[in-house]
């Protein structure tokens, strides 16, 4: 017995020797870095694609490099965990990006203007201009939106949309034209064709509160052909990479059907060139139909407490939502008043539930209103007597208006919540509905983390806000929208906004254990930033950008001025006349 016990310790010893003496591939020296816990250091190093040391001395982990280590001077700059959005529409947002003029980032609707005027002169006869939310008119010195007219001055051959969030959209004349919406055109119940004293459409399209208005004439526009799609997505993760985003928990999202519509980044997944990892939760496109969709998806995939469909790629079909059923999901619309649930929406809730629990699919509920929320945890409560929903993840998305009590029930039973910067693209309507003291507590991320709640905070880009994390990052620690309104809300501090952004978001995709931290151990995605999140003004946390993004120890994004070694060749986006290849931020 002691000599089978000595020769194993034996071995032991020299197996970790040798384990212990392995080469890092890559070790980072000169950082800022300031782990999960307020621990500090100035390099770290990485094996097999994971964190495998850090420290304050870089020597200490360059005296075990070889000629093949990979040495990254981080010059002084923050590093942090890559950002984990916890709920971004990113395959849909990646089919359309080369097609799409955003706004993101300027400050005036004059700017604005010249960059659709400019845009229609390339676009060819059949395309369109268009702005696909993700602004706010709040951050333009105008405060407003562009009427139809100057929508027409600008653009008077072409046809050009600008949606605003998912409460409207205005047309100029030759969009109006070319949608062949005329006098005599009804627009869906709950939305709102806008109409002159001769009953003429001016060109704006309201949701009042149902945005199917807005999805239709989205869905009517011209699409990319299946390789312009490739490569939008491509563009389009190149770009998040340069804002430091790592990985995606995806919601789905309408007009967005699977399989067929995520074509693009499941091929850059089988390729080998998918650059962030993304799970993504499925979301049925008919109505009085879930349950076929679902059914049918369930009997292809096993999504069962986050087995990966593509592990080795970091593709993953994670669940069902944010949307389970029409009947039991409500509208984000803040210019119209809040809507009622119709009275079957807890059977079809109950029915669709029952079903993942059956399956062990986790999922997904989108609920804006308290109110929802509360008929929601209804149907939940009546389940869990008989099938445990906390068997599974499950999460509320949004939850802008939770009260404490439904905190304390959601916690009860085993929920998360998924948190967005909605508020900082639409806080000025908000205020303006339901006033400044709803808005102190509009979500009420502190009471969550109080109550015990695993939060993670997202975007909700491309759509009813921008997909850029750092306007997400600001509201969050400032409370103010991006148009500099302070909203009076109970914000978090820096390092606890960025855990939620990391850690908290994978918790959501039950990968809370392998990444979001800066620990040995865990995933070696990170980002170098250029400059301070913990100490940098408010108002610079809006042009927070990468300069380097690494996910799985790999460098999969350097900025051409600072890391010039590193780039890669930027890739000219199809078709030619696409907006991207005009970007002054490529």
């Amino acid at each position: 017995m002691n000599l089978l016990l000595s020769r194993f310790s034996i071995v032991a010893l020299l197996f970790g020797a040798s384990q212990a003496m392995a080469a890092p591939d890559l070790v980072v020296v000169n950082a800022k870095i300031t782990n999960s816990s307020g621990q500090t250091y100035s390099a770290l190093s990485v094996e097999n694609g994971k964190f495998s040391a850090f420290s304050q001395d870089a020597q200490q982990l360059l005296a075990d490099a070889d000629s093949a280590t990979q040495v990254i001077d981080a010059k002084g700059q923050r590093l942090i965990p890559g950002i984990n959005d916890s709920h971004m529409h990113v395959t849909r947002g990646g089919r359309f990006y080369n097609l799409e003029t955003r706004w993101e980032g300027i400050t005036s609707l004059k700017e604005g203007l010249a960059m659709l005027e400019a845009q229609a002169k390339r676009t060819p006869k059949g395309q369109w201009v268009r702005v696909i939310g993700g602004f706010s008119p709040y951050q333009f010195e105008e405060k407003r939106l562009p009427t139809p007219q100057e929508l027409t001055d600008i653009a008077p051959n072409t046809p050009v949309f600008v949606l605003h969030l998912y409460s409207g959209g205005v047309l100029n004349k030759k969009g109006l034209e070319a949608l062949g919406i005329d006098k005599d055109t009804q627009a869906p119940k709950g939305s709102v064709i806008e109409r002159d004293a001769n009953g003429n459409p001016t060109g704006v399209l309201l949701a009042q509160p149902n945005p199917m208005i807005l999805y239709k004439t989205i869905a009517a526009l011209p699409q990319l052909s299946a390789n312009e799609q490739l490569n939008s997505s491509r563009q389009f993760y190149r770009k998040l990479l340069s804002l430091g985003v790592t990985s995606v928990v995806d919601a789905g999202g309408g007009g967005h059907t699977f399989p067929e519509d995520y074509t693009a980044s499941e091929t850059l997944a089988k390729l080998g060139e998918l650059p962030i990892r993304v799970s993504n939760y499925l979301f049925p496109q008919v109505p009085n139909k879930e349950m076929v969709s679902f059914a049918t998806w369930m009997s292809k995939y096993e999504a069962n407490q986050n087995q990966h469909i593509h592990l080795d790629n970091g593709y993953v079909i994670e669940g069902g939502g944010e949307l389970l059923t029409y009947k039991a999901s409500d509208y984000e619309n803040f210019r119209a008043p809040r809507p009622e649930l119709p009275g079957e929406a807890e059977d079809a809730l109950e029915e669709v539930i029952r079903l993942h629990l059956l399956q062990q699919w986790p999922f997904r509920l989108h609920a804006t209103y308290d109110q929802s929320i509360t008929r929601i945890l209804n149907v939940l409560e009546h389940i869990h007597s008989t099938q445990p929903v906390d068997s599974v993840r499950w999460i509320v998305d949004h939850a802008e208006t939770v009260s404490d009590e439904n905190l304390s029930r959601i916690k009860t039973l085993g929920g998360s919540i998924a948190v967005q910067g909605r508020m900082a693209f639409a806080g000025e309507d908000f205020v303006e509905r339901y006033g400044a003291e709803q808005a102190k507590r509009t979500p009420p991320i502190k009471q969550m983390l109080s109550a015990g709640i695993t939060v993670g905070l997202g975007t909700d880009g491309t759509r009813v806000s921008s997909f850029n994390p750092w306007a997400t990052y600001y509201w969050a620690v400032s409370g103010k929208t991006v148009g500099g309104f302070d909203l009076g809300t109970e914000h978090v501090d820096r390092l606890t906004a960025l855990k939620l952004f990391t850690q908290g978001s994978a918790a959501l995709s039950g990968e809370e254990n392998v990444k979001g931290r800066l620990q040995p151990g865990f995933y070696a995605d990170f980002a170098i930033l250029n400059h301070d999140i913990l100490k940098i003004g408010e108002k610079a946390l809006l042009n927070t950008q990468a300069q380097l993004t690494v996910v799985d120890g790999n460098v999969v994004f350097a900025d051409r001025q600072q890391y010039p070694e590193l780039a890669t060749p930027i890739e000219t986006a199809e078709p030619a006349w696409s907006p991207v290849n005009f970007s002054q931020q490529r």
